[in-house]
């Protein structure tokens, strides 16, 4: 694993140099991860074609100004995942979860970095987001604890609050157009945290 890390680091560091080869090399080891990647995030073949493409355009024309990095792959992981999201917020597209079974147009094993970055920006989204709603209105908070932080069901909350499931939904809907407006890239991580399973 080592030997692998510091051959990434050797490769990193001839690209930055001018190595053509060594360029090419980091393409085709990360291409395929990277589309298969964001299209976990963002089900639109041909923006994340773009947006992949754009990062390996910018990464040679300003190689020789990048930072060393340990993990190459995992560098190209955050650079996309963050213009993935710039993207969804300059259209406001809405999310649409992607049809798991179109993974089988992707067969490959993802490293080990994609499930750091993952869990680390997860936690990071849990913590801004209940930040954020602490700030709603108290009934708003009470729903939105009830429903995703304690896994209570639209019933076992009417049930809590006496309150028809109805009002329930309602509340729920008015938090989370609420959140929305706060933060758009908020809003998408209350849809990654609690409804993509």
């Amino acid at each position: 694993m080592e030997s692998t890390a510091n051959n990434g680091q050797d490769n990193w560091h001839a690209f930055k140099q001018g190595d053509e080869n060594a360029f090419a090399k980091l393409y085709q080891s990360n291409v395929k991860v990277l589309y298969a990647y964001g299209f976990k995030l963002l089900p639109d073949r041909a923006v994340i074609e773009d947006l992949v493409q754009d990062i390996f355009i910018e990464l040679w024309q300003k190689r020789e100004t990048l930072s060393d990095v340990t993990s190459p792959q995992f560098y190209l992981f955050k650079i996309l995942r963050r213009r993935i999201f710039k993207s969804i917020a300059k259209n406001n597209n809405i999310f649409t979860p992607i049809d798991y079974d179109q993974e089988l147009h992707f067969p490959i094993a993802f490293p080990k970095e994609f499930y750091i970055i993952e869990e680390e920006n997860i936690q990071n989204q849990k913590a801004h987001l209940y930040n954020c709603i602490k700030n709603l209105p108290i009934r708003q908070y009470e729903v939105m604890i009830l429903r995703f932080y304690q896994d209570l069901s639209y019933t076992e909350i009417a049930k809590i609050l006496t309150i028809n499931e109805q009002s329930v939904r309602n509340l729920i809907q008015r938090a989370v157009l609420k959140l929305r407006q706060l933060s758009v890239h908020l809003f998408f991580s209350i849809i990654f945290i609690f409804f993509i399973k």
